[in-house]
């Protein structure tokens, strides 16, 4: 059977953008309660699971904490997310895009951008170019076209004391906060670079700061890109990241049960059921036990469905790695035969103008024969 990842079954994120006319069904086979799509256009809605239907991939939404129902998604534009990224915004050629304006959070977008660690933790295709989404200290702040952005790419560059002595050092990012002096040092080295705007991130022993890069002296610094990802790449990454984020949300829900039962079984809580089974009726008691046995097996039914869900998220990440690493064999053996057909058609045009060159000249020889 053939593993397509684009149709497997997980917790992904859109930007709704749908026909006006489209409804919400309550229910995956029953259309009698409705609810319009207007209020959710251009809203980041989680599609929490996916069922087909006749055929018709059916998406149960959720806005926020709120359920909104069923819906085929067609024109919607799917948010792939990954792991955090660091940015600088680049100033000089920064514009404001009309998605933001349709989102609803169009804003002085610089004044809040300008000088500041910028975090991504997502992109989108949006007519037909990336667009990044943009965090600062968790609140998102739109999305924005992938060349107003300046990634911070780490790198591995040896330096000594002349190559900075002449520069200024600085704390912050924004290249604020100098450095008095530049401490003495043996082994200094450019840990990363924001490319676009010249700046660097250095470690002098075991402290950490900030450079001007085109003040340093006789250093190269490299000019690397953003690699493109197809679309295999950014789904398996996107789908990577809702299984880490079920996995947190796991761990969190087990240390809860943990704790609760810790507190059920603290010394002065005992005491108080001990007390109260005696202030209250042999019945009062009797409800006492029973509620207790009941949270009990709760959290026995609870940590049994952990053990379950995470096992079921590791089967799922082992079938995986399996179909990516078949997909990349593939992909290498076509590659393989891509050279070697290439490396026939070369052979073959080359005995071609061999021939024609020996029929050129047999068809002179004819002629002079006769």
């Amino acid at each position: 059977m053939t593993f397509n990842i684009e149709d497997y079954i997980y917790s992904m994120q859109y930007i709704l953008v749908e026909s006006k006319d489209k409804k919400i069904a309550k229910s995956l086979y029953d259309n009698s309660e409705l609810e319009n799509i207007d209020d959710y256009l251009y809203s980041v809605v989680t599609s929490v699971t996916q069922k087909n239907v006749d055929g018709v991939k059916k998406h149960l939404i959720q806005h926020e904490d709120k359920e909104l129902g069923w819906i085929e998604i067609n024109d919607s534009i799917q948010i792939f997310r990954f792991k955090p990224m660091n940015f600088l915004v680049v100033e000089s050629n920064f514009q404001t895009n009309d998605l933001n304006k349709e989102m609803g959070i169009d804003k002085d977008f610089i004044s809040h951008f300008k000088g500041k660690l910028l975090t991504v933790k997502s992109e989108i295709q949006y007519k037909g170019e990336r667009y990044y989404s943009v965090f600062l200290k968790n609140k998102f702040h739109g999305f924005h076209h992938e060349s107003h952005l300046d990634p911070l790419y780490e790198v591995n560059i040896p330096i000594t004391y002349e190559n900075i002595r002449e520069n200024e050092l600085y704390i912050l990012s924004n290249l604020t906060k100098p450095v008095s002096e530049i401490p003495e040092f043996e082994n200094g080295k450019i840990l990363s670079i924001f490319k676009k705007n010249n700046i660097g991130k250095i470690q002098l022993n075991k402290n950490v700061y900030w450079i001007d890069l085109t003040l340093l002296s006789d250093i190269t610094v490299p000019s690397p890109e953003l690699q493109d990802k197809d679309f295999e790449q950014l789904k398996y990454e996107d789908l990577m990241y809702s299984v880490n984020q079920q996995k947190a949300k796991a761990k969190e829900m087990l240390r809860t049960i943990i704790s609760a039962k810790d507190y059920i079984n603290n010394t002065d809580v005992a005491k108080h059921l001990k007390f109260s089974a005696k202030k209250n009726s042999k019945d009062d008691a009797e409800e006492l036990r029973e509620e207790l046995n009941s949270f009990k097996s709760e959290n026995l039914e609870l940590k049994r469905q952990l053990r379950k869900e995470s096992n079921d998220l590791k089967l799922s990440e082992k079938r995986l790695d399996h179909q990516i690493d078949y997909k990349n064999r593939l992909e290498a053996q076509r590659d393989k035969y891509k050279s070697r057909m290439q490396v026939v058609e070369e052979k073959l045009a080359g005995l071609n103008e061999k021939y024609q060159e020996l029929k050129k000249k047999n068809t002179g020889k004819t002629k002079k024969f006769f």
